[in-house]
């Protein structure tokens, strides 16, 4: 469940917007005007998402974003003036979970939000007034550790090991991970990993899924630099090698 946001974005006004919006929605809301008092912020009292301006003083968004990555899956949503198709991939490569163009509404950035809030509850054990148990992601993976070589994804304590080395991953990578090493071998396509990665509740691209293979190379290759499991099967989609 998502409670408390961080709002960082140099823009005094439109952080005064955003947190009231968010406000009416429920969510505690704090607030930083700059990439490094939103870092500091965060590495001290924590939050349950992020909302990062990308363009601000002492440190930009990207970065911020960067260093995040490092110690916490937290999810956060970018924001940005620039709509072109190479920013907008370059800030999930870092490791955002979503992508604002400005000017944007207040609905949509609360939508996109609890876009990511309904993914997350999808780990939580259903209601006891459901009809079935909703899909968790020790369910999506079977409920077992996930074994491969030498990878190990433990889903119920969202735990990623690479050769005993441990791996910070989003919930996406995650995903992604585990459905191709679970078993190694079959070939999945793009839209397949789009699906188990984002669901039914964000707007996609063929280009996201390989960034998101791009991310998962990078930080098991900041362990390993010999890692090369995961095959590009050019036209179809990647597979984890058996």
């Amino acid at each position: 469940m998502i409670r408390r946001v961080l709002i960082v974005d140099d823009d005094q006004g439109l952080r005064t917007v955003l947190a009231a919006a968010l406000g009416d929605e429920g969510f505690v809301v704090a607030q930083a005007g700059d990439g490094l008092a939103g870092l500091r912020h965060f590495e001290t009292d924590g939050a349950d998402l992020l909302v990062l301006d990308i363009l601000m003083p002492e440190m930009d968004g990207l970065e911020v974003c960067r260093r995040v990555r490092r110690k916490s899956a937290v999810p956060i949503v970018l924001l940005s003036s620039r709509a072109d198709e190479v920013d907008r991939v370059t800030g999930l490569e870092t490791g955002a979970d979503d992508y604002v163009t400005k000017p944007f509404s207040t609905r949509e950035l609360v939508a996109r939000i609890r876009a990511i809030e309904r993914r997350l509850a999808t780990a939580a054990p259903a209601a006891a007034s459901s009809p079935a148990p909703a899909p968790s992601l020790a369910g999506a993976l079977g409920g077992e550790v996930v074994e491969a070589g030498g990878l190990r994804l433990d889903p119920a304590r969202f735990e990623a090991k690479w050769r005993g080395k441990a791996i910070v991953l989003t919930r996406s990578e995650f995903q992604i991970l585990g459905a191709l090493a679970r078993p190694p071998g079959p070939v999945l396509a793009r839209e397949r990993l789009l699906d188990i990665a984002r669901g039914d509740d964000a707007v996609v691209t063929d280009r996201t899924v390989d960034t998101f293979i791009k991310r998962l190379r990078k930080k098991i290759r900041d362990v390993d630099a010999a890692f090369d499991e995961i095959e590009t099967v050019f036209g179809v989609g990647y597979r984890y090698r058996d």
